[in-house]
């Protein structure tokens, strides 16, 4: 059986082919999931922050009904190229990046 974040980074790999991503669960004991997730890729071009929001929530449909909170940072990976590290730290995604 799997980790919470491994069904987590398989639902979003089959889902949307990201070139990067981070999974970190942070529910520490409480009762509903809670992850932080750095996902780039190609999916997310010409869509806003909520669209791209939206395509992992659904991607994660299976297991949104035992997900207490999602902190999703989702990047084209020419946006995500272009950010600085402050920028990074700022979205509150620096932690996850593993080329910060």
């Amino acid at each position: 059986m799997c980790s919470p974040a491994d069904r987590v980074k398989e639902l979003l790999a089959n889902a949307i082919k990201p070139q990067k991503l981070n999974v970190v669960d942070e529910s520490g004991g409480c009762e509903g999931f809670k992850f932080r997730i750095l996902i780039i890729s190609e999916a997310f071009e010409g869509k806003r922050t909520l669209q791209s929001h939206r395509l992992v929530q659904a991607a994660l449909a299976p297991i949104m009904g035992e997900t207490h909170a999602l902190t999703i940072c989702a990047y084209t990976p020419e946006k995500w190229s272009q950010m600085t590290s402050e920028d990074r730290l700022n979205a509150g995604c620096l932690d996850l990046a593993d080329d910060n």
